[in-house]
């Protein structure tokens, strides 16, 4: 069995016992496993050109590849450094319908040719999010399907009390209202079929845990690598849950 995220083990910028512990366990990033899991559930049965607009480590890329096989997968991120790295990864693996392009989300676009968009936890990092999303818009074809997650404004911080989400750098924003987020969709001329939260109580609860020992910039990485197992599975539990509200906000539209 393979653990989502497995093929980290052939990144250049890893040490051995880092590689090691990817191959066997997976990718150590609980709030990533926590956000695939969720886009996991509303994907459609099928899709032929997709594109994942702001794929950093390029681990969901590589996991929507492998599961529609006869796609095309665009995976798009500014940081040329980091997608380098995921182009040696998927030659390593054999992985030859998922493309890795430099680029930002701002100018990206290209004009009605994807059926699937997937964009996850990038919009915050944007200031004009209101671009971005014109440009899925335009990329998308008609009837095309965009799933975007992203932090909500709020979170259980640090077991029970609702507080403003962590001030991640990078972040332009906390998060987003539900309704805030749905308004900047409709305005872009997306149709809203589904919406809800993500991070249940438990899920929220070893994120917040995972957050405490690494404060999101990958401290205490021995620390945090004897406690993600037990994390994960925490959090593993967590995902049969149905939040009424959550740290996280995901969305699924249709042009």
């Amino acid at each position: 069995m393979k653990f989502i995220g497995y093929e980290l083990y052939w990144s250049p910028g890893l040490g051995v016992l880092e590689k090691w512990y990817c191959r066997i366990l997976g990718v150590p990033i609980i709030g990533l496993r926590i956000r695939l899991r969720q886009l996991k559930a509303h994907l459609p049965t099928k899709a032929n050109r997709i594109l994942d607009a702001g794929c950093g480590r390029g681990v969901i890329s590589r996991y929507l590849a492998k599961k529609y096989p006869q796609s095309t997968v665009d995976a798009v991120d500014g940081e040329k450094e980091l997608q380098t790295i995921n182009s040696i990864i998927a030659e390593k693996i054999g992985l030859k319908n998922c493309h890795f392009i430099t680029a930002n989300l701002l100018d990206y676009h290209a004009e009605q040719h994807y059926d699937l968009i997937v964009s996850i936890d990038n919009l915050e990092h944007i200031a004009d999010d209101q671009k971005v999303l014109r440009n899925f818009y335009q990329s998308l074809q008609k009837d095309g399907l965009v799933y975007i997650h992203v932090p909500h404004y709020y979170r259980r911080w640090p077991v029970f009390r609702w507080s403003v989400n962590f001030d991640v750098p990078g972040h332009v924003r906390p998060g987003y209202h539900l309704a805030e987020l749905t308004e900047r969709m409709r305005w872009a001329g997306f149709h809203i079929e589904k919406q809800g939260f993500s991070y249940g109580f438990l899920e929220n609860l070893s994120n917040n845990a995972s957050y405490v020992i690494t404060n999101a910039e990958e401290r205490n990485k021995i620390i945090y690598a004897l406690c993600f197992p037990f994390l994960n599975m925490v959090a593993w539990f967590g995902g049969w849950s149905k939040p009424g509200m959550g740290a996280g906000i995901w969305l699924l539209a249709r042009k």
